[in-house]
């Protein structure tokens, strides 16, 4: 296992970082004083998930937590025929998935949400559910101020001794990072936990820099409560630190997990019902579902956009994806007989999780980390992988409305593969003097 290398020379600015999350932060912070149209809804359901665990209540009670959104939100044109019927008050999941392939309810946000966390959900949004819903939003966007820092910084982490960053990447990468169209879209009306639970990774990372590689591990059982995106921090923290921080990673978030369900279920059992439910419910959520959503990227939506079976990813298809994804890492690895370095793994594990797993637009963000390998690229004089790397990472900034448009469906699935195929081929090791 690698040891976390001296400290780099060429020290990067911190100003950039600090000033881009300073106006992410002030945006945040608008949006949470702002209008109630602004309001971060998904925030709202995870606060709710840990708020009803805190009554005694059933977190994944669906029909619940959809009434409540109704009663928060103003309801829009799809929604207000339902308001008052039994589709709301019910628990019939499958009338609710009939109702959500007509034309008129399929695009309805209180039709189309629920809370599927795992149970650490309600652990880690316990503070904001102990605050109003106003100061909540000024908590969450706290939060997502100094993640932003962090995110900003990523154009630092990993670097060998005497490597430099690149002045553009130093001084401009945090303002396209945190400002690009897409991210305030996350963050402030979505209220996703993607900026959170990237900048934990990047915290993560640094604190690996800095020796410290029991702080990434904990640091690093944050983005679990997105599990299906962040199981390629497991092998990625053996790969980075060894085993001792990889078990603290997976204690962690069992620990975390059956608190949880301790307080939900009253007993870490609870774990089984939970595992229990999510198959059931997959489909409840229109966003979620392959043949309703071109904007999903993942191989199965890139099947199924080439004409090929719909198949909706389930846990096992998902770790089947990983495996095979690991499976060409290691056998490209085993052929080539370079050694990669941190970045590549990094970029690596960040390109599996937006392939494998069936993702939203505001998940790619994952593909951040990705941007030491493309340092490095640069650096080392491989500029045209560089150039291709980030081209595809920016192809996900352009509009789906404007690229459906030119005939191309499904943009965000293509450039993710093109992208993993880039870093799968590409230099493992490009600051390595023997790799040219």
């Amino acid at each position: 296992m690698t040891d976390a290398p001296p400290p780099a020379a060429h020290p990067v600015p911190r100003w950039p970082a600090a000033a881009a999350a300073a106006l992410f932060f002030v945006m945040a912070l608008a949006r949470a004083l702002g209008p109630p149209d602004g309001y971060p809804r998904d925030l709202f359901i995870y606060r709710l998930g840990a708020e009803l665990a805190l009554r005694g209540e059933n977190p994944y009670d669906i029909p619940k937590v959809r009434g409540r959104v109704a009663a928060e939100f103003t309801p829009d044109e799809a929604f207000k025929a339902y308001t008052n019927t039994h589709l709301l008050a019910g628990g019939d999941l499958a009338e609710w998935v009939v109702r959500l392939w007509t034309d008129t309810a399929v695009n309805s946000f209180p039709l189309n949400c629920g809370y599927f966390m795992p149970p650490m959900g309600v652990v880690l949004y316990l503070p904001f559910a102990l605050l109003p819903w106003e100061g909540a939003m000024v908590l969450w966007a706290v939060a997502n101020g100094a993640a932003g820092y962090a995110v900003g910084r990523v154009v630092t982490v990993l670097r060998p001794p005497g490597v430099p960053v690149p002045v553009f990447l130093a001084l401009v990468g945090p303002f396209l990072l945190l400002l690009n169209p897409i991210t305030p879209i996350i963050a402030f009306p979505a209220g996703q936990t993607s900026v959170v639970c990237l900048g934990c990774v990047v915290a993560g990372l640094i604190a690996r820099d800095r020796g410290r590689p029991y702080l990434m591990a904990a640091l690093w059982a944050v983005p679990f409560v997105k599990p299906h995106l962040a199981l390629s921090l497991v092998p990625l923290c053996y790969f980075l630190s060894g085993w001792r921080p990889t078990a603290l990673l997976i204690v962690l978030v069992a620990a975390l997990n059956a608190l949880g369900a301790t307080i939900v279920g009253g007993s870490p059992a609870f774990l089984k019902e939970y595992l229990d439910f999510l198959p059931q419910v997959r489909d409840a959520v229109r966003y979620n579902r392959v043949q309703l959503n071109h904007g999903l990227s993942s191989w199965n939506r890139l099947l199924y956009g080439c004409g090929g079976p719909l198949i909706e990813l389930s846990l096992a298809t998902t770790l089947a994806g990983y495996l095979v994804w690991y499976a060409l890492l290691i056998g490209r690895w085993a052929v080539t007989g370079v050694r990669p370095s941190a970045a590549w793994a990094v970029a690596a594990s960040a390109a599996g999780a937006a392939v494998c797993c069936q993702v939203l637009v505001y998940e790619l963000m994952v593909l951040v980390i990705a941007v030491p390998w493309l340092r490095d690229l640069f650096v080392g004089g491989y500029r045209t992988w560089g150039l291709a790397g980030a081209v595809l990472l920016g192809a996900h900034l352009a509009p789906r409305p404007f690229v459906e448009g030119l005939g191309i469906v499904g943009h965000n699935s293509i450039a993710v593969a093109l992208f993993a195929l880039v870093v799968l081929v590409g230099p493992a090791d490009p600051l390595r003097p023997a790799a040219r």
